[in-house]
C-alpha cells in the first residue's frame, strides 16, 4: 500500500476528504484558514499536516464516570476541529468537523 493510501503515515496527521471533492480546496483549522503547501498537502482523497492536531478523545465509560465525579479536565476533551470547503457536483460545498487521524506509531522491530 503507498503513502497516498495509507490513512495514516508516521509523523503526519491526516483528515479524509469528503466523497467526490474535487479542488480547489479551503481547508481551516479551529475557523483559521490554512495554506495549502505551508500547512498541509493534498495527497489523494487525504489531508495532510506535518503540525500536531488534537484529534477528538472517545469518551469511554471509565472516562464519563471520572468526569462525572468532577475528576478531570474539560479542556482534555477540546479536539482541533477541521472543515474544508470544496467543489463536488460542480457546485460548491463545505464539510464540517472531520476527524483527525493521529501519526501511525513506528513499526517495532523485534
Amino acid at each position: 500500500m503507498s503513502d497516498l493510501e495509507r490513512p495514516h503515515p508516521e509523523g503526519v496527521w491526516s483528515v479524509a476528504l469528503p466523497e467526490r471533492s474535487e479542488p480547489p480546496f479551503e481547508v481551516f483549522v479551529n475557523s483559521v484558514q490554512q495554506a495549502e503547501g505551508s500547512d498541509f498537502v493534498v495527497e489523494g482523497r487525504w489531508l495532510r499536516f506535518q503540525k500536531p492536531l488534537k484529534a477528538k478523545i472517545a469518551l469511554t465509560g471509565w472516562r464519563k464516570l471520572v468526569l462525572s465525579l468532577g475528576i478531570g479536565v474539560y479542556k482534555d476533551l477540546h479536539a482541533d476541529v477541521i472543515d474544508v470547503q470544496y467543489t463536488a457536483d460542480g457546485k460548491v460545498r463545505s464539510a464540517s468537523g472531520l476527524t483527525v487521524i493521529p501519526p501511525q506509531e513506528p513499526l517495532q522491530a523485534e
